[in-house]
C-alpha cells in the first residue's frame, strides 16, 4: 500500500517476497498411516513433484503394501485420501520400498494431498513392534518438493523431518 506525504509517496507495506514453502505431517494410525502435505508458498508457485526418502529415517522405515511382503503383519497400499491437490497418476509403490514419488497436474499454493499407506520400522527392538511407528522413527527420513510450472524446469527444496513427526522446508523463489 502506497501513502501520499506531501507531493512524496510513503511505502507502508514492504512487497511480500516469492516462498517457496512446503509442510509434511505424519500421522501413525491403525491399520493405514497418513501423511498431509500442503503447498504454502507465494501465489503462483504450484509443486510439480514430490519425492518421500524414508531411507535415512531413524527407524529404518519401509512401505508394507502386499500381504505377506517385507513388512509386519498388517498391510495397506498407496491410497490417495480427500484433498485438493491432483495427482497424475497413482504411484506404484514397491513393497518393501523406502521411497515414492508422486507427480501433480495441480498442486496450487493453499492446497493440501493427503495418503495414507502401511509404513512400517525395521528396528530389532521397537517401542510398539514393527508393525507401528513410534516415537522418533520417521525422524531424518527426507522430503523432496520441485516448485514450478508443470513440465518446465523447477526449483527443488529439501525438508528433513524433524522428532515430532514434522517437515517444514521453505526458501525465497530463484
Amino acid at each position: 500500500m502506497i501513502g501520499m506525504l506531501g507531493a512524496l509517496p510513503l511505502l507502508t507495506h514492504a512487497a511480500t517476497a516469492c516462498v517457496h514453502e512446503v509442510s509434511m505431517v505424519f500421522t501413525e494410525s491403525a491399520p493405514r498411516d497418513r501423511f498431509e502435505i500442503r503447498n504454502d508458498s507465494s501465489a503462483g508457485q504450484p509443486i510439480q513433484r514430490l519425492t518421500l526418502d524414508i531411507s535415512s529415517s531413524a527407524g529404518r522405515l519401509i512401505f508394507d503394501t502386499i500381504e505377506g511382503g517385507t513388512g509386519v503383519e498388517v498391510f495397506q497400499p498407496f491410497r490417495v485420501e480427500p484433498g485438493e491437490a491432483r495427482l497424475k497418476g497413482a504411484p506404484v509403490v514397491q513393497d518393501g520400498s523406502d521411497r515414492l514419488t508422486l507427480v501433480f497436474t495441480r498442486f496450487d499454493p493453499g492446497q493440501r494431498f493427503r495418503f495414507s499407506i502401511d509404513v512400517d520400522d525395521q528396528l530389532t527392538a521397537s517401542d510398539l513392534g514393527q508393525i507401528r511407528v513410534s516415537g522418533r522413527e520417521m525422524e531424518g527420513a527426507v522430503l523432496t518438493a520441485v516448485f514450478g510450472p508443470l513440465g518446465g524446469a523447477g526449483t527443488e527444496l529439501q525438508a528433513r523431518v524433524d522428532g515430532s513427526n514434522r517437515a517444514l522446508g521453505k526458501v525465497a523463489c530463484p
